[in-house]
């Protein structure tokens, strides 16, 4: 059987069509980012809405007024004890983030009553779907990450933080879902890299000792040029951390 022949205008057409199915995917991808993120953003709304704690509008804004610690008092350090959720996918177009829930231990120093310097170790999995011929791959990579941010606190409530991370690469697997059957396969130590990123924090302190946060945090590096997979990824993390210990208040 004989195939018509190539002419500008097939061709023309089957490139745009292709640009256009890839321009919906990523399309797709970052609407599930907004969603996740306006549903975070009304959670820490929720959390200061009580019937039992209404004020009138001018006590609010005279409340809010006042600065960070209304008694002038901090804690020079802080231990933080806590879990986050993750919804980290990669820059490939094909990939999907799935929930995956992971721990963090964190450190603050403050400088002054508004400005601290935060460290710590979180336990990071990332996990994300794509489609292998007839069935469902999923990767689960698991990394250790160290964080250092600068965070503000203006108000006694609301914290905003600004940082770099390095995630350490412990180990990953590949799973594969063909209807009820399930394969998995560890990847080799070097399939997957440490790499370097950044994140942006909006947090809320609630209950005296607990802390709600939404970060925004990317990650890049390098990939293999025999490797399909890739380093790169970006994403959200929901979490909650509790005051597990503070030293002295000072003014």
């Amino acid at each position: 059987m004989s195939h018509p022949p190539l002419t500008f205008h097939t061709t023309f057409n089957f490139f745009k069509q292709f640009f256009l199915e890839e321009r919906v995917n990523r399309i797709k991808h970052h609407m599930d980012y907004y969603r996740f993120s306006l549903l975070a953003l009304l959670v820490f709304g929720a959390l200061d809405i009580t019937p039992g704690n209404a004020q009138g509008r001018g006590l609010l804004i005279q409340q809010y007024q006042k600065g960070p610690a209304l008694d002038g008092t901090y804690s020079r350090w802080t231990l933080y004890p806590g879990v986050e959720l993750n919804y980290i996918n990669t820059d490939l177009a094909t990939t999907k983030p799935k929930l995956a829930l992971g721990g963090l231990l964190q450190v603050e120093f403050r400088v002054s009553s508004t400005v601290g310097l935060k460290t710590g170790v979180h336990y990071t999995p990332i996990a994300y779907s794509y489609p292998v011929q007839d069935s469902v791959g999923v990767d689960q990579l698991r990394y250790w990450t160290l964080p250092m941010s600068i965070m503000l606190h203006p108000t006694q409530r609301v914290s905003i933080g600004l940082g770099a991370l390095y995630n350490l690469y412990n180990q990953g697997a590949f799973v594969r879902s063909i209807d009820d059957f399930k394969n998995k396969t560890l990847y080799p130590k070097a399939h997957f890299r440490n790499s370097f990123g950044g994140f942006v924090q909006v947090g809320y302190h609630f209950l005296q000792k607990c802390y709600a946060f939404l970060n925004y945090r990317w990650a890049a590096r390098s990939n293999l040029p025999t490797l399909s997979q890739t380093n790169t990824s970006s994403g959200f993390q929901l979490g909650v951390t509790y005051t597990l210990w503070a030293s002295k208040k000072r003014r």
